[in-house]
């Protein structure tokens, strides 16, 4: 049943008045009745008295209605006879019926007076189905804002006019109110329509989305990938995975939107941020009401998160895949720290305002309100493994211990590999960071958190290739109400990162098809780059400290021990590198001086 209007609330407190009124009134008649007795009783012939007529305006339909409050003389047997269950059901409150429960037991030794209310109940037009009256007397404010306070407790101050009108004197004998006919709506009339007052519809102009899927789509695939952040061969791809998902099917007798433009809907949200994704903007470019938007978008996400999805978009590497990122890695630094083949790092994703729901603990150190998102990758820019759910004021360390690679690291990683994480992150003998000030200041410290920027820039390039292609990330347009909201715009962030993994995986497919380089993809930026030399030298073996969170004083000691080896390699291959420079530049001088030597 649609909520109640603050109209419906007024009508229904109207009408308990009354029916309080009713048995006040019944009860003032008994009374009059009995002194009226006594006095015939002194005088034998009692003067006529002249039913008194009275107007009042009507409550009930279009028909009119006599209340007829009529006195009996002492021979009857009667008490108040009225018809109280018909009016206890009018507010369904079954309180009321118990207000004129009191009348039947006043004085009846004495004499009796009997209350006919002959047609009250057709006067407020009793139905099977109905609730409460729908509108209120004439004269009455009429208006559906909702207040602030609760209306269904409170009389509105309008009814008291009405009950001192009904309660003013009358002759002391019997009395007919006539109640004359007033328009009204039946509740069915009330129900029919979400909106009482009449409105106007928005007038919209043509939307762009059709002329998006069916033109730009096969003619223009690069302004249909600046508009929904794919290319037409990776659109098609989403849709066909997606469209079997149960979150597409109902059995209503009207058939949802085609998945093509629910998933066109999302994307388009997911790809823009500011003024561009507001709701007004997204439903004249789509053509569809805000709720409808809001609908797709939940049931695109729905489908998105789904493990199946998830784990297609966003796999545990294979061995190929592993090996190329060490050989990577080894080509831009050197052969010892080919081990260390992704890296780790947070990002913040901005929220446009402060949320209602603990606002102060998403307050970031860049003086912004956020999440904090962990994002683990290849040197690719591949996504391998993703942490979710902590505010902005969370710490990188506190919310990287949640991700899977830091719970599972014994069963995922090698005995010799680790990871490459920032500054931020505790090391341990499985996760290098850079040295920190004041130990970073030493010249051979320098050198070795100059190459580890040169391998972990990479995981820069991922975070703005995900923020680059879902730009709702750089300013998130949900308003934090509540655990709900949360998890919602966590939800959608992690949406956002299930569609780019499987985004890229269907273009790295288009790219081997049409014979394409990485580098032609305008969403990337490439890394910084340096020559290398391989190295023969036999790596260390250092052995893994069990109980990371227990003992961390060991595995602390163990990572300094591991990174101090890792700066010795680079620093040793730096100078072979020097020396084989050198040794080129004598070779070359040799050979620029043989040919000055004029031969005899």
């Amino acid at each position: 049943m649609p909520r109640r209007t603050d109209r419906q609330r007024r009508s229904e407190n109207l009408l308990k008045t009354f029916i309080q009124f009713c048995k006040i009134r019944g009860e003032h008649v008994v009374k009059r009745a009995k002194r009226q007795r006594r006095r015939e009783k002194k005088h034998t012939q009692p003067e006529p008295v002249q039913p008194d007529v009275r107007v009042i305006p009507a409550i009930g339909d279009d028909t009119a209605n006599i209340l007829e409050i009529s006195s009996i003389s002492s021979e009857s047997s009667g008490g108040i006879n009225a018809s109280i269950s018909d009016l206890g059901s009018l507010s369904g409150d079954s309180d009321l019926s118990r207000l004129f429960a009191t009348s039947n037991s006043d004085d009846t030794s004495s004499g009796d007076a009997t209350l006919s209310l002959t047609s009250l109940s057709s006067s407020f037009f009793l139905t099977p189905d109905f609730d409460i009256p729908p509108l209120l007397p004439a004269g009455f404010a009429d208006s559906d804002e909702e207040d602030s306070d609760d209306n269904s407790t409170r009389q509105p101050a309008t009814s008291l006019s009405y009950l001192n009108f009904l309660l003013s004197p009358t002759p002391p004998t019997t009395s007919t109110v006539r109640i004359l006919p007033m328009k009204t709506t039946l509740p069915s009339h009330m129900y029919a329509s979400r909106y009482e007052q009449s409105r106007t519809r928005f007038p919209r102009g043509p939307a762009d989305l059709p002329h998006l899927l069916n033109v730009l789509k096969h003619e223009c695939p690069d302004h249909f990938r600046q508009e929904l952040r794919v290319s037409p061969f990776t659109f098609d791809r989403i849709v066909e995975r997606l469209a079997q998902d149960p979150v597409f099917f109902n059995n209503s007798s009207q058939a949802q939107i085609p998945v093509e433009r629910q998933v066109a809907i999302t994307l388009y949200r997911f790809g823009h941020f500011g003024n561009a994704a507001g709701l007004d903007k997204v439903t004249k470019w789509a053509g569809y009401a805000k709720g409808t938007v809001a609908l797709v978008t939940r049931r695109v996400m729905t489908a998105i998160l789904h493990r199946d999805f998830m784990d297609e978009a966003v796999p545990w590497p294979t061995p190929e895949e592993k090996e190329r990122a060490k050989e990577w890695v080894e080509n831009h630094s050197c052969e010892g720290w080919r081990d260390g083949w992704c890296m780790v790092d947070g990002t913040l994703v901005p929220l446009y305002d402060r949320p209602f729901w603990y606002g102060e603990s998403y307050f970031d150190r860049k003086c912004n309100y956020s999440l904090n998102i962990q994002i683990v990758s290849l040197p690719n820019l591949h996504i391998i493994d993703y942490g979710y759910g902590f505010t902005g004021s969370a710490h990188d360390s506190s919310a990287w211990e949640k991700t899977r690679i830091y719970v599972e690291h014994d069963i995922l990683l090698d005995e010799d590999e680790f990871i490459w994480g920032d500054s931020a992150y505790p090391i341990q003998i499985w996760v290098m960071a850079p040295f920190k000030k004041p130990e970073g200041d030493e010249p051979d410290n320098k050198i070795y958190n100059n190459h580890v920027s040169m391998v972990r820039i990479r995981s820069e390039h991922t975070i703005g290739y995900l923020k680059g292609r879902f730009q709702s990330l750089k300013g998130l347009r949900i308003n934090i109400r509540d655990e709900a909201t949360h998890k919602f715009a966590t939800y959608w962030v992690v949406s956002c990162i299930g569609l780019h993994s499987f985004a890229m995986q269907c273009e790295q497919r288009e790219r081997e098809d049409s014979d394409s380089s990485e580098i032609d993809d305008p969403f990337i930026r490439e890394g910084l780059s340096s020559d290398s030399e391989s190295s023969s030298d036999n790596v260390l073996r250092f052995p893994r400290v069990a109980g990371g969170r227990t003992n961390r004083a060991a595995a602390l000691a163990a990572g300094k021990r591991h990174r101090e080896h890792l700066k010795s390699l680079i620093l040793q291959a730096r100078e072979r590198r020097r020396e084989r420079r050198e040794r080129q530049a004598r070779r070359m001088n040799v050979n620029s001086h043989l040919r000055r030597i004029p031969r005899l």
